[in-house]
């Protein structure tokens, strides 16, 4: 049987916006714009979980979060959760790669991680490419932008080039400013995106056509410090850019008190009602130890300089792609490969008076780019209204690989939709937070029409109907005449969560 190659690539805190072909001014991003016209734009993509690790450990391994238990940032789950999606597609014969951020557990112990848990010294990177977390190979990078020391393979890869490059990371220096924005003076050639992306065109170059291959691109832009490098950050249009609409007065009034708190950044307050720890990893309680969006007047006053950065960021990452789809080409392998874009997050950038990702349970954050491509093997369909979400990849790329699905998997294939054989194949998906252990639980059940959003802690709740609504300003849950839609959605959510259990061993005998 034929298989495809599977190139996967990600980016870090996109927005589902931020394209050229969902109208994004100041920016062209053709390559992007490719995948669309010759593939499938998922339109209502959806992350598992609004955080880093927990989505990106649900890529790796075709679970929720609250199954692999990778439930928020700063958590290692031992044992790591598996069998993971490399592990999967070896056994079938995929020679498999991972190139860039992988943030699967605590930033601390990823070193450890990747060292059969003994702390490595710097040049360890130099000689070990892997296998990790069935990645036969790997090389790998932490941090965003100038919230960086360079360490693992990126680090020696710049000690090799022979350059200060001190000079480009001010946290070596003590000088790390959260709040900046703008250019940024490292020379592309040198930036992490560059160094993904040569990665993943050395490997796509020497592939042999008599094996498969899956390739997990894997980068750390356009996460915020939003700065950029030049000339991309002087190529943005400015005077073409929207800014997306502040705080309104009153606008949080309707809705759980965690929002004014996140707006407010009232940290105490908000430790408080999520029921977060006091102290963590040195922050105190009137310091933030809840991952989560956060009003930022630093930022507000900024944000024409933040959304060029990171615009600018998103049509270097373009660029890049186009450099990808020449190495298919030259190669021979572009029409036996499916490629797929998406983030494992997005951002809020400024909207409803908000910076970042998390808690506040909006499309801006909860909502992801996915583009899917591959001649012979995903039909031409442009933009899709079918809900979809990210931890229905994995299950996807083991249908086209030819694999088995282990039972505690709990995506849905997409592979009826790439085909063109059907427009939907479910009706929901779920959003899961969880900021901490033992407190904030927060589900999120999205229909084609509707969100709703519970917690575990507290009767109040969210719903927003996205049509009339879409930027959800008007919550509905205490709306009079709105009582049987959330408790149809209640019920709808209670019956998504039986049918994403794990199917089990098969029943053989009467008892």
């Amino acid at each position: 049987m034929r298989r495809p190659n599977i190139l996967f690539i990600t980016t870090d805190q996109q927005r589902f916006d931020h394209l050229g072909l969902m109208g994004v001014a100041g920016i062209d991003t053709p390559n992007l714009d490719r995948l669309e016209r010759e593939g499938i734009h998922f339109n209502r993509a959806y992350c598992p979980s609004p955080i880093c690790t927990p989505t990106r450990v649900s890529l790796l391994t075709g679970r929720y979060p609250s199954s692999h238990l990778a439930y928020s940032i700063g958590v290692t789950p031992d044992p790591f959760p598996g069998p993971t999606l490399p592990d999967v597609l070896g056994k079938v014969g995929y020679h498999t790669a991972l190139f860039g951020k992988t943030h699967f557990v605590r930033r601390a112990d990823e070193a450890r991680h990747m060292a059969d848990g003994n702390e490595p010294a710097p040049e360890f990177f130099r000689n070990w490419h892997g296998p990790y977390l069935g990645f036969q190979e790997f090389q790998g990078n932490t941090g965003h932008t100038t919230n960086n020391v360079p360490a693992q393979h990126y680090r020696v890869f710049l000690e090799d080039a022979g350059v200060d490059y001190q000079q480009w990371f001010p946290q070596m220096c003590g000088e790390y400013d959260h709040q900046a924005c703008g250019s940024w003076n490292i020379p592309e050639e040198y930036h992490d995106t560059s160094w993904v992306a040569r990665l993943t065109n050395e490997f796509i170059e020497r592939q042999s056509p008599d094996q498969p291959w899956f390739c997990w691109t894997s980068f750390q832009d356009p996460h915020e410090p939003h700065l950029c490098p030049e000339p991309w950050y002087s190529r943005v249009r400015r005077d073409e850019l929207k800014l997306y609409p502040g705080y309104r007065a009153g606008e949080f009034d309707d809705r759980p008190e965690v929002y004014r708190m996140c707006h407010e950044k009232n940290f105490g307050e908000l430790n408080d009602w999520v029921g977060a720890p006091k102290s963590l990893g040195g922050a105190v309680r009137n310091e933030a130890t809840v991952p989560s969006c956060f009003g930022e007047p630093e930022k507000d006053a900024q944000a024409l300089d933040a959304l060029t950065a990171t615009l600018g960021m998103i049509a270097f990452l373009d660029d890049r792609l186009g450099s990808i789809f020449e190495s298919l080409e030259q190669s021979g392998q572009i029409d036996n490969t499916i490629g797929v874009w998406t983030s494992d997050h997005g951002e809020m950038h400024g909207h409803h008076g908000l910076w970042g990702k998390g808690i506040a349970a909006y499309e801006d954050c909860q909502r992801v780019p996915l583009l899917i491509w591959g001649p012979g093997w995903v039909k031409p369909q442009g933009s899709s209204q079918a809900l979809a979400n990210l931890v229905d990849l994995p299950q996807t790329f083991l249908s086209l690989g030819g694999a088995d699905v282990p039972e505690s998997w709990q995506g849905v294939d997409l592979r009826p939709l790439l085909s063109g054989k059907c427009e939907e194949v479910q009706d929901a998906i779920l959003v899961e937070l969880r900021a901490t252990e033992n407190s904030l639980n927060q589900h999120t059940l999205v229909t084609r029409q509707h969100k709703l959003v519970i917690y575990r802690h507290t009767d109040e709740g969210e719903l927003y109907d996205l049509e009339s609504d879409p930027n959800q300003y008007t919550n509905l849950w205490s709306h009079p005449g709105h009582g049987e839609l959330r408790d149809r959605l209640l019920q709808r959510l209670a019956r998504l969560h039986m049918e994403r259990e794990p199917g089990g061993p098969s029943r053989v005998s009467f008892a």
